[in-house]
């Protein structure tokens, strides 16, 4: 039988790998709309060049029998009838170019529909897949419930998560310092003439300024709509085990595919996997705050990506404790209590 931490991996790649797809759809649709604009373009001047071409070639006619018994030799020479050919052979070669630029356009708009339409059918294959695990994990989960041992070494696998996020929340904030020092540097070398080698190989990076506000007390929403706490900020006592545990964040009670909100605008950092605390997503905030949004059955960014206050990071998902969205809140290396920032 395969284990719970088996099923929630592949519930995450599933969910990555959907997440994946939907972005390619989204850019197939939007070179769609750029090739349909193209042409409609291409389309318009073809119609002006043709009505072009037919105008002048009346006036071609016209002159023709206006002219009619003149020598040659004389019309040869004549400056409308060159002009007029010259006239006819340019709408001529434009239309025959914009024939082959329509037909390539439109060529190139039923290669990018049949590959979008490939890839929304895979989307809908992996999401049926994704449903069939989501369901052998809650089974699973029932399980694990029932027996005291499985049970506790699950809670155990929780308890090494947070460290682990609190190590990854360390090294992003390290990183982070290490890029200021740097910038700091490379001004401080360019202020005194002898830029630094990294800054004559490359333009000057844009300092970057704060995207958000100092988070102040009761002043961000709720990353669910429920505002209800299964568990919170602390440690806590498991009735089932009896064991003394540390929460790192809240876990606010929500239903099983309840959608899951940025509490502020930022970039996401990490996108990873944890056993017992699932999918889980790290926001930069840009102003000294990250928020870790954890426990969800699917996610709705990459990691690289902008988001902004109200984004759909996700989907909340189930864990040993129950159906959850746990919720986090750091400031620098300082782990805070989230419910006092949640107006």
């Amino acid at each position: 039988m395969r284990s719970l931490t088996s099923f929630q991996r592949q519930r995450h790649q599933l969910t990555i790998f959907i997440a994946r797809l939907e972005d390619d759809v989204q850019r197939l649709q939007d070179t769609a709309k750029v090739l349909e604009g193209r042409i409609q373009s291409t389309q318009s001047a073809l119609e002006r060049a043709e009505t072009s071409w037919r105008e002048t070639a009346e006036r071609m006619r016209v002159y023709q029998r206006e002219h009619a018994g003149v020598p040659r030799s004389s019309l040869s020479n004549d400056v409308v009838f060159r002009a007029l050919t010259s006239s006819l052979t340019t709408y001529r070669n434009s239309m025959r170019s914009l024939r082959d630029s329509l037909a390539e356009q439109k060529d190139l708009l039923d290669d990018v529909t049949t590959t979008q339409q490939q890839i929304i059918t895979a989307k809908e294959r992996e999401r049926s897949t994704l449903a069939s695990t989501i369901t052998k994990s809650q089974q699973e989960l029932q399980r694990l419930r029932s027996n005291k041992e499985t049970l506790l070494a699950e809670l155990q696998k929780k308890q090494q998560s947070a460290q682990r996020v609190r190590s990854m929340i360390s090294n992003l904030v390290a990183r982070e310092r290490q890029r200021e020092e740097q910038r700091k540097r490379d001004q401080a070398r360019t202020k005194s003439g002898r830029p630094s080698r990294e800054s004559a190989r490359e333009p000057a990076r844009v300092e970057r300024t704060p995207s958000a506000p100092g988070f102040a007390r009761r002043s961000l929403p709720w990353p669910t709509p429920s505002t209800t706490l299964l568990q919170g900020y602390g440690t806590y006592r498991n009735p089932k085990t009896g064991t003394t545990l540390e929460n790192p964040g809240i876990d606010i009670r929500a239903a099983v595919g309840t959608r899951v909100s940025c509490i502020s605008k930022g970039e996401v950092s990490s996108v990873t996997w944890l056993p017992g605390f699932g999918s889980l997503v790290i926001v930069d905030h840009q102003n000294g705050f990250r928020s870790v949004y954890a426990n969800l059955a699917t996610v709705s960014v990459r990691q690289g990506s902008s988001v902004q206050q109200g984004s759909v990071v996700g989907t909340s998902g189930e864990n040993i404790d129950g159906a959850l969205v746990h919720f986090e809140l750091w400031y620098g290396r300082d782990r805070l209590n989230p419910a006092t920032y949640l107006r």
